[in-house]
């Protein structure tokens, strides 16, 4: 609660995103009135068999929810057992989306890349899909631009090979910077919803000023915000 409040005190422009439907209530009701802070409807997919009963409340929310977040499909070795239901959910998830348009999609596609483009490509154009966290090939990065993903890139991105690939890749007009506070830490310490990491990062890889990145990072939020 100590971060919630946080938040509310910065004024902090924070997606959160959560992890269930009942989840989605209660943070809701935490944060309503906060003009900068927009929760997401979520039902992360290492949740989707053991969780099923919620499933109806999922798509009750979705026809007055713009944001959904998180979703997608996991494919770690924790999380196979229950793949084939992940991938009709969530085929099932943005199917519905489609249906109702203009939603904002924060997809998790740890070891399921492939399945999870497959999916978005099958409903191109009718959502906005945004890719957290991606850990994709570079030849999965291009692919997803070409479906019209964006990227929300996390501070651990930025010190990884791989990441830093991905990251060299995107557009800086389809991108956010993410932390996945408070689950992500360095040297022991969680990432804040206001760390600048990836601004920083992305400033200097661009020859530009944090300043100037972070307004850049600002209007690309607004414009996410303007897509209908």
């Amino acid at each position: 609660m100590k971060l919630f409040d946080e938040v509310k005190r910065r004024k902090t422009e924070v997606l959160a995103v959560t992890t269930s439907p009942r989840a989605f209530v209660k943070t809701s009701q935490y944060f309503m009135g906060a003009d900068n802070v927009r929760v997401a409807l979520g039902f992360h997919p290492e949740l989707v068999k053991q969780r099923s009963s919620e499933k109806e409340l999922f798509f009750e929310q979705i026809r007055s929810t713009r944001f959904l977040g998180e979703i997608g499909i996991d494919g770690s070795q924790r999380a196979k057992q229950s793949l084939p239901e992940q991938i009709e959910f969530f085929d099932e998830v943005v199917h519905t989306a489609a249906v109702y348009g203009g939603r904002v999609l924060s997809i998790h596609s740890r070891g399921a890349v492939k399945e999870v483009l497959q999916i978005i490509e099958k409903y191109e154009g009718e959502c906005v899909p945004i890719l957290h966290w991606f850990t994709g090939s570079v030849k999965d990065t291009e692919k997803a631009l070409e479906l019209g993903c964006w990227f929300s890139v996390n501070p651990k991105m930025c010190f990884t090979a791989s990441g830093k690939k991905v990251i060299g890749c995107i557009p800086l007009d389809r991108v956010l910077p993410e932390t996945d506070a408070p689950f992500t830490h360095k040297d022991g310490v969680p990432y804040m919803p206001w760390d600048i990491t990836v601004t920083s990062y992305m400033a200097k890889e661009n020859n530009m000023a944090v300043d100037e990145m972070n307004l850049m990072l600002h209007r690309n939020l607004e414009a996410l915000n303007d897509i209908r």
